[in-house]
């Protein structure tokens, strides 16, 4: 707490604090740094659709034919459209490297193939500014 006149004010300080900084002089320094934050008042607004199908057993590739029209119609979207997007394949969500999204294309690139009557399911995550 600091006094000035009558008046007293509280800060808060932030401290960053770290044994050692190397540079190419080899020498050590503190630097104290205040960093003041500030968040949004509003939660964001996020919009989700799921691309769902059911494997064959033998396809790799899928489109929006192969879509389960009673869960949604509107196919596979335009991964630069959307924020985030999650493979689940049997309820597992998948690894980034094991698949591939275009606009109205899936594929699938690991060695095996899901197995016939295999739920897979393509999350869209759309995470929108006011």
């Amino acid at each position: 707490m600091i006094e000035m006149g009558r008046k007293k004010y509280r800060y808060a300080k932030h401290i960053i604090a770290v044994p050692k900084v190397y540079d190419w002089i080899q020498t050590t320094s503190t630097i104290q740094l205040q960093v003041t934050m500030q968040f949004p008042s509003c939660v964001l607004q996020a919009d989700t659709y799921e691309y769902n199908a059911i494997s064959d057993g033998y396809k790799t590739v899928y489109t929006n034919d192969d879509e389960l029209k009673e869960y949604g119609d509107r196919g596979i979207l335009n991964p630069n459209d959307v924020s985030f997007i999650n493979l689940f394949i049997n309820g597992v969500l998948q690894p980034k490297i094991l698949y591939e999204v275009q606009e109205g294309m899936l594929l699938l690139k690991s060695t095996d193939v899901p197995p016939k009557g295999t739920p897979i399911t393509l999350q869209f995550v759309t995470i929108k500014l006011s």
